[in-house]
């Protein structure tokens, strides 16, 4: 007998069911192009449903990118800028060629897109990548002994820069773009030398 589900889980369900969808369809369709209700219908429920756990479609947009942050986030290895740059090279050529990654990857483009013709809509993808940047510069913080190959916020920007580009390259032609590069760009920004 399957277990019951309190309404906390239910609604957590509910969410998360939300927000696979609206980033599928975002990513496939556009943000403009798709309707709180086509995104409210592919999970069997109503725009209300929406509603309930969003309050606009750029709140939906929001709790995409956090949600994707907080799934980015992993505990720094102790140690060297050696073991960061492997930690977050062996995170990205194992998650690149996911299709949630290429998803999300097609999302962010939408996104971005978005963002550029919408103030609000760029204010809250600014911070995304502001709250993804202080997460480096954290990581950075705990390395300063190791000398880093430039200023920790320089680095988080690039870092992010490098994270993207190589996905949006690899997304049009794996073959000539290689997950790999990814790793070697790392490696670069952090110094060869430590690596």
């Amino acid at each position: 007998m399957a277990e019951r589900l309190t309404r906390a889980q239910r609604q957590e369900l509910t969410r998360t069911r939300l927000l696979d969808a609206a980033e599928a369809r975002f990513g496939d369709r556009g943000i403009h192009q798709t309707s709180l209700d086509e995104i409210a219908a592919a999970v069997g429920l109503t725009k209300g449903a929406i509603y309930a756990n969003f309050s606009s479609k750029n709140d939906l947009i929001a709790a995409i990118l956090e949600r994707k942050l907080s799934a980015d986030e992993a505990p720094l290895p102790i140690g060297s800028v050696a073991a960061w740059a492997a930690r977050l090279g062996d995170s990205y050529e194992s998650n690149v060629d996911r299709a949630e990654s290429r998803r999300f990857a097609m999302a962010l483009v939408e996104f971005w897109l978005h963002a550029m013709r919408n103030e609000s809509a760029r204010e809250l993808l600014a911070q995304s990548l502001q709250t993804a940047r202080e997460s480096h510069v954290q990581d950075a913080a705990t390395l300063v002994g190791d000398n880093l190959s430039l200023p920790a916020d320089q680095l988080a920007t690039l870092l992010i820069a490098v994270d993207i580009g190589v996905g949006l390259q690899r997304l049009l032609d794996p073959e000539a773009v290689p997950a790999e590069v990814y790793t070697a760009g790392v490696r670069a920004l952090l110094g060869r030398e430590r690596s």
